[in-house]
């Protein structure tokens, strides 16, 4: 009797151990499924998560809300890569990518435009984004993924204009005497805003590009302005109250007004323009599949979309949703001549900064 119990229960136990062995490998075979099925499903623009490992080091003029947009939509498609972040202006980035054989930066986002010409070139390589079909705008070089398209705006400290008592609805308005000194704009040289901000003034404030008196305005301009290096500095001091008004672009002041910052984001009467602005590959970057995956991110409708509702930015994917931006053609843009803008950079520059060193003695 003991016997037959000590067979019976011997083959009870393999009974048990063989179904708890079927049970885990259908569980490990169900897992594997789902994580089959996971990468399955992934967007076209989305590589394989195990391709894309290890660190992306990240240079950007973003500024924090939209830098939290691409850290949250890049970790739930490559948790596996740590991205990196340094943000300042883009010339200030070029500069350390040039200087410093060490920068370690993969890919730049952010302060690169259609009107560039060959700036960057020596510091870049081409690469075309999985989504450059379902683009309205395409760099006819190949070096740049274009996801924003960048209109200009004034950002306004309303508490300090209105103990002055006095209205800003456009570029002429910056000219009221009660302002000298409470007016604050960004370097054209050094800053990508503010060369944007010289485009549109030259373009809105005369009778044709570039001309007498477009630049009479600008001599008027100046002594009446501080001017900094950083395209951040326009839109924080005027939030810290520092100044009452500044020269800036709507993504980012639209974004701190999202995120209670007090401030007033003014479409100039007298017209705008419209730009592409984009990101690129370094051209010593270390980690080239992370970098090609995050110009096909940049380059979609989910992340431009994303991007639109959370710090509204205008996207250049034409599936982008506009958010809560006002229409492009509410707010009279005026064409610019890229080519134009890329070959004349310097001579306009130089004007600038003759005009700032004789009006600022």
């Amino acid at each position: 009797m003991k016997r037959l119990l000590s067979v019976l229960l011997a083959a009870a136990i393999g009974i048990s151990t063989t179904a708890c062995s079927s049970g885990g490998g259908a569980a490990s075979s169900s897992a594997s499924a789902q994580t089959s099925s996971a990468e399955d499903q992934r967007p076209y623009y989305v590589r394989d998560s195990d391709k894309v490992t290890g660190t992306i080091t990240v240079y950007t003029t973003m500024e924090e809300t939209q830098q939290v947009v691409l850290k949250e939509l890049w970790s739930k498609y490559y948790p596996k890569c740590e991205m990196k972040i340094q943000a300042d202006s883009v010339g200030t980035l070029a500069t350390k990518i040039r200087g410093d054989q060490s920068s370690n930066a993969d890919v730049v986002i952010g302060g690169l435009f259609q009107a560039d010409g060959d700036t960057y070139h020596d510091i870049l390589q081409k690469y075309t984004a999985a989504c450059d079909k379902e683009q309205a705008y395409h760099d006819s070089n190949g070096y740049y993924t274009y996801y924003d398209v960048q209109l200009m705006c004034l950002v306004v400290n309303p508490s300090l204009r209105d103990q002055l008592g006095i209205k800003i609805e456009g570029y002429e308005d910056l000219l009221n005497p009660k302002l000298k000194g409470k007016i604050i704009l960004a370097d054209p040289n050094a800053s990508s805003s503010g060369w944007r901000q010289l485009q549109t003034i030259l373009t809105v404030m005369g009778d044709k590009f570039n001309d007498d008196k477009s630049w009479d305005y600008i001599k008027k301009l100046i002594p009446m302005s501080f001017s900094t290096t950083s395209s951040k500095d326009v839109y924080n001091l005027v939030s810290n109250g520092e100044y009452v008004a500044g020269l800036s672009y709507e993504s980012s002041v639209k974004a701190m007004i999202k995120d209670g910052a007090p401030i007033e984001c003014v479409y100039m009467k007298e017209g705008n323009t419209a730009m592409a602005g984009g990101a690129a590959i370094v051209k010593s970057a270390k980690n080239l599949e992370a970098a090609q995956s995050m110009m096909d991110l940049l380059s979609s409708s989910e992340f431009q979309s994303l991007r639109a509702k959370e710090s509204s930015g205008r996207g250049s994917n034409s599936l982008c949703n506009l958010s809560d931006l006002p229409a492009a053609k509410t707010l009279n843009v005026k064409e610019l001549d890229f080519d134009y803008l890329a070959k004349n950079k310097e001579s306009i520059c130089k004007k600038w900064n003759d005009l700032w060193a004789q009006l600022n003695k």
